[in-house]
């Protein structure tokens, strides 16, 4: 009889949920051509940042599953694979990549609505510290600065793929690297959207960018607070795992300052707009990790709506 309730019921635990865990959802189903026009509109970086959500799915529900305890008609625990560093928190975590995904995302479909195309601009009206970028407009610059970026986003999860393998540990690490991503995505997108200043090579005259939306997306830099949010993260996250090293914020610090330069040089950016970026990127690369290291992060009632609360 005891044999029988084991098997029938969940083995009873402590009231404690694990910190991570969640079974890999079945997808069936073709995408709707809405779905897949809205997925043509999203920027790059958003493309990746929902790739690594899918890839962390697993990752992302097993704080509802009970604990298994060792006993009669329960299997033994396998081995612990590496440690977690990250408190997942379900609720939170949805509502934030959410709300992120679509600040990202909604905004391109109506940029040309948005964004008021003003240009013929007169170069004197820019301040002197930024007025020299106006005659960058140097190709291979904005093409190397777009592979570096790239390159920042996607090899922190395959080196740490290669150090912890699949498991909750990988997966805890790639939901909270995918946050950074799409939060400072949205954080972007949201301060072109509000300045709309022109790039240098608009204020240069480029017949393409004047007439664009896409000529007045300047301030601040994408690339180079992705590649500093990207790299600091992961700087942040190695600290956590291995202890305290120097080198992962040399590289993040190099790498970034790096991009931030060739979007100079292309005449993609102003100095200002790659300094705010890479204080911008910075500030979530360690900002999100230290959220999701707090002992407790939720969604509680505020007033008519909800809020997002860490316990400090």
């Amino acid at each position: 009889m005891a044999a029988s309730a084991a098997e029938g019921s969940p083995p009873p635990h402590d009231g404690h949920l694990p910190s991570i865990a969640c079974r890999r959802p079945e997808w069936g189903g073709d995408l709707s051509p809405g779905i897949l026009h809205l997925w043509g509109m999203a920027s790059p970086t958003c493309r990746i940042a929902a790739t690594l959500l899918l890839a962390a799915a697993p990752a992302a529900g097993r704080a509802l599953e009970p604990l298994a305890l060792p006993g009669e008609g329960a299997a033994v625990a396998p081995a612990p694979g590496p440690a977690l560093v990250f408190h997942l928190h379900p609720s939170a975590d949805t509502l934030t990549i959410g709300a992120a995904a679509l600040a990202v995302t909604l905004p391109s479909l109506f940029s040309e609505e948005l964004i008021k195309t003003r240009c013929p601009c007169d170069p004197a009206t820019v301040n002197g510290f930024d007025r020299s970028a106006i005659s960058n407009h140097n190709a291979a610059a904005d093409v190397v600065s777009s592979v570096t970026v790239v390159a920042a986003m996607v090899a922190p999860p395959l080196l740490d793929l290669a150090d912890l393998g699949t498991g909750d540990a990988f997966y805890g690490d790639l939901t909270v690297f995918a946050d950074v991503l799409l939060v400072n995505a949205a954080l972007v997108e949201g301060a072109k959207y509000v300045f709309q200043r022109p790039l240098p090579r608009t204020y240069a005259g480029d017949p393409k960018l004047v007439s664009s939306s896409g000529g007045y997306r300047s301030f601040y830099s994408g690339h180079t607070s992705t590649a500093f949010a990207a790299l600091t993260a992961t700087a942040y996250t190695m600290r956590l795992r291995r202890g305290e090293q120097v080198w992962p914020w040399i590289v993040a610090a190099g790498v970034g300052a790096s991009v931030g330069v060739e979007r100079v040089a292309a005449g993609r950016h102003f100095p200002s707009d790659v300094i705010v970026g890479a204080v911008a990127g910075t500030l979530v690369g360690i900002g999100v990790p230290w959220l999701h290291t707090r002992g407790r992060l939720a969604i509680v009632p505020a007033g008519r709506g909800l809020a997002l609360a860490a316990e400090l």
